[in-house]
């Protein structure tokens, strides 16, 4: 008996949880790789914030949600960081808003009547066959209405702000009834960059969160849905040579993370170090020992020797592309001369730090 209850109980749980039936995350994120940034510098923050410049972005991302769970989706939240240390946040869009489900104000009323009835009655007898009879009867009635203006509770539909001490911004929007978190989302950022800058990479973090009962009938528990993260690179608009390493980064970050998933079971068995590490490998086979980018910082002969060859030239090529973005990021200063002949940026020499 106590085993078909639990079996009932875990098929009523799967039922009001058609998130768990999914193969994969029943909200998901996209994200494009590349996003331009206009230069929108005034005079007046020159003579604030010598050095430095004013570069405005737009960075579009679309959710689409399982039908299933549509109405379950409670709160999603983005996350924008820069990379580059320099880099500070000066303004975004949208600010923080909140919402009435009214349209206007509410109207209150307050109503008080006053009844105020009052009669005398006077009876005189002359004779028993002569008498007079007299009444005399005051009425008065007073109201008061009293009309007033209520403004309507308001519900929080998104909250921004900074993070990370200004170098980050986090955009969290709540469902209502008169909004959805599904479509396309248009967050607007504004970067104080240095003077050199004209390209460089950022983290887009998309999280979402579901509320769904526990069983058929019974009390919501709010779910976190798995985290999604986006390295996006960002140039200077009509810059071809930023936007030409900014695309070159991404596609071989890209490659990179393709290349050591595809190999991570050869990588796995020959990257250990010491006793510890293997017994690490045996107890937790899922987990990486080591971490590879480390190994062909530290030891890149020894890496390059033991390594499948794929891996060691994907991180060498993504350690390029990285070196040529540097170049944009303002940190340092610009060569007078650049290269724009790819064949001589492809066959350069590249000094991996």
């Amino acid at each position: 008996m106590v085993r078909i209850v639990r079996q009932l109980v875990a098929i009523g749980f799967l039922t009001a949880s058609p998130a768990l039936l999914l193969a994969g995350s029943p909200v998901q994120f996209d994200v494009g790789y590349l996003t331009p940034a206009t230069d929108i510098t005034t005079p007046e923050f020159q003579l604030q914030r010598p050095g430095y410049r004013l570069m405005q972005m737009d960075v579009m991302i679309s959710t689409m949600v399982d039908s299933r769970i549509s109405k379950d989706l409670t709160e999603t939240t983005f996350l924008i960081e820069p990379h580059n240390p320099s880099i500070q946040i000066e303004d975004f869009s949208p600010q923080t808003t909140l919402q009435s489900p009214y349209a206007g104000n509410i109207s209150k009323e307050n109503r008080v009547e006053y009844n105020v009835d009052a009669k005398l009655n006077a009876n005189q007898t002359v004779t028993p066959h002569l008498g007079a009879t007299g009444s005399l009867g005051v009425s008065r009635k007073q109201s008061s209405v009293e009309k007033v203006d209520v403004l309507p509770e308001m519900k929080l539909v998104s909250a921004s702000g900074t993070i990370h001490r200004g170098r980050g911004v986090y955009f969290r929007f709540n469902r209502t009834p008169q909004t959805s978190l599904e479509g396309t989302t248009v967050l607007g950022v504004i970067l104080a960059v240095p003077e050199g800058w004209s390209a460089d990479t950022m983290t887009v973090s998309c999280r979402a969160k579901v509320r769904q009962p526990i069983v058929p009938g019974g009390p919501s528990k709010e779910t976190d849905m798995p985290e999604s993260r986006y390295t996006v690179a960002m140039y200077l608009t009509g810059d071809r040579y930023a936007a030409n390493a900014a695309s070159r980064y991404v596609r071989e970050e890209v490659n990179w993370q393709d290349v050591r998933q595809r190999y991570a079971n050869e990588i796995q068995h020959r990257r250990i170090d010491s006793p510890l590490d293997y017994l690490t490998s045996i107890v937790h086979s899922s987990q990486r020992t080591g971490s590879v980018e480390k190994w062909l910082r530290t030891s890149p002969e020894k890496a390059a020797r033991e390594l499948p060859p794929p891996v060691v030239d994907a991180y060498y090529r993504l350690q390029e592309a990285r070196a040529n973005l540097d170049q944009c990021s303002g940190i340092r200063p610009l060569n007078k001369a650049r290269v724009t002949d790819e064949s001589a940026i492809a066959n350069s020499a590249v000094s991996v730090n």
